[in-house]
This record gives structure tokens, C-alpha cells and sequence, in this order.
């Protein structure tokens, strides 16, 4: 891989990894790290077959946790204080897993609709969940002509797309205005990445393929096709940190290198 797929400008080599390489992007503005080679479709299942749904019923936890509930009342709780009340409003969680985060929207009055890749983790969201969750974009198209929803989430997924910046432009046609895109993932700049290094755990996910900051993020979302794209920084209480634990994540969000990027967009 000589060139980002994003900008298209010249890459240098960053870590070689057990399953691959990483690269990134020299531009100032862009700095896109990814993986390249990515895993093909096969290798793509056993993976998260592995690492997040080992079990056929979908109730066994992988490598990798889920976000937990707690958390995820904590994002719409804050998102509910942001962007105003959260009732009534069609929520899309794309790449939805089991649905950590769908589970508690119907709390804050969210209509929820899943898509979802993972023949497990579907039918799983779908069967506790009782909520509508199909494979693709294009199988929601087949159901549902011209869907529309008023907020989309894409919670610790855009690293697992193969193209997110065709992802979000598809994401944007189904958002209606003035609907709001939420992105969260994890910071390539954070303090413990710039520690771990190649040893950080998102750089050894097999499932990743992207790893983004916040150049390389907004350059993404900008280049989907969204107008206005804006730093979001909710704060989270971890149930199993101590004091100590929580004032160096106190300070990490202060100095901006926390493990967490969130962002929220609209067109």
C-alpha cells in the first residue's frame, strides 16, 4: 500500500502486526492510520466469531466486551441534554451487535432500527430486542422504501468499515434533516496508544481496520458530504474505576487525549 485510501496522498510504514501492517497518511491534514492488508470476508468471520460472538445463541462474550449498559445510558442521557429530547425520533444503530446500546433507547422514547452483518449477533438483537435489524443497507431498502431517520448512530464502528467515508455518504441520504449522525470511536492519539503502542489493543484487533484522530475523522466525515461536523465530548463514569482510575481519566479528557473520539454530524 503506497497511498491513503482517503486522500490519496504518500503513507509511511507505522507497525507490523501479527496479522498485519499498519500505514499512514503523511498529509498534515489527513494523517489516516489503517491496516493493509484487511482480512478477507472468511478470516472476517471466524474473527468476529471469535472475539465477540463465540456463542451460537449469542449469549457468551468474546475477547472484545460490549458496551456496557450503564454506559450506554450515559451516552443517551447526554446526547438527550445536547441535542434535545430524544422522544419520538427514529434512531439507526448501525452495526449494532447485540445491541448494548438499543437496548436502553427505548428509555428515552428512541424507535430503534438495527443493521447488522453478524448472522449472530442479528438475530440475537432481533430476538431479545424485538426490534427490526437486517444485514445491509440494501435489505433495510428492500423492507422499507426510502427509510428515513432523524438520528444515526455509529457507536465503536467506523473502524470496522472497509470504506467508511461510502458508508457515511449512504448514511447521509437516510438522515433527515436536521438529524444528527453520532460517531464515537477510539483515539489513535490517545495517551495509552502513544504508550502502547503496536502493544495497543485497538492496533492488535483483528477486526479494525482504520484507526482514527481527530484530522482524520472530521476529513472523513467532510468528505461524505456532511456540512457541519463538531467534537463532542461526553464524560462517562466507568462502574469499575476506582478514584485513581477516574482522575487520570479526568485528566486525560482535559488535555484531549482520552481514549475516546466523539463527533456529531449533519448535512
Amino acid at each position: 500500500m503506497t497511498k491513503c485510501p482517503l486522500c490519496g496522498s504518500d503513507v509511511v510504514h507505522k507497525f507490523t502486526l501479527p496479522h498485519t501492517t499498519v500505514w499512514q497518511c503523511q498529509q498534515s491534514n489527513c494523517g489516516l492510520q489503517f491496516a493493509s492488508p484487511q482480512l478477507g470476508e472468511q478470516e472476517l468471520a471466524r474473527a468476529y466469531s471469535t472475539h465477540y460472538y463465540p456463542s451460537a445463541k449469542g449469549t457468551a462474550s468474546g475477547a472484545y466486551e460490549e458496551t456496557p449498559p450503564s454506559i450506554a445510558r450515559q451516552l443517551l442521557s447526554q446526547l438527550n441534554a445536547r441535542v434535545g429530547s430524544l422522544k419520538g425520533l427514529r434512531m439507526l444503530d448501525y452495526g449494532c451487535g447485540r445491541g448494548p446500546v438499543s437496548a436502553v433507547a427505548p428509555e428515552f422514547g428512541l424507535i430503534q432500527t438495527g443493521i447488522e452483518p453478524d448472522p449472530t449477533a442479528r438475530n440475537t438483537a432481533a430476538d431479545q430486542l424485538k426490534m427490526p435489524v437486517y444485514l445491509s443497507l440494501d435489505a433495510l431498502r428492500s423492507h422499507v422504501p426510502s427509510p428515513q431517520f432523524d438520528l444515526i448512530l455509529l457507536w465503536q464502528v467506523i473502524e470496522h468499515l472497509r470504506q467508511p467515508w461510502q458508508d457515511l455518504q449512504s448514511l447521509r441520504a437516510l438522515l433527515n434533516p436536521p438529524g444528527k449522525l453520532v460517531i464515537g470511536t477510539m483515539n489513535a492519539n490517545c495517551l495509552r496508544a502513544r504508550v502502547q503502542r503496536s502493544h495497543w489493543t485497538h492496533y492488535l484487533n483483528p477486526t479494525h481496520f482504520y484507526y482514527f484522530d481527530r484530522a482524520s475523522l472530521e476529513r472523513t466525515a467532510l468528505s461524505s458530504g456532511f456540512s457541519q461536523v463538531t467534537e463532542w465530548c461526553p464524560q462517562f463514569r466507568y462502574p469499575q474505576h476506582g478514584v485513581v482510575r477516574r482522575r487520570l481519566y479526568d485528566a486525560a479528557s482535559a488535555l484531549g487525549v482520552a481514549d475516546g473520539l466523539y463527533y456529531l454530524c449533519s448535512s
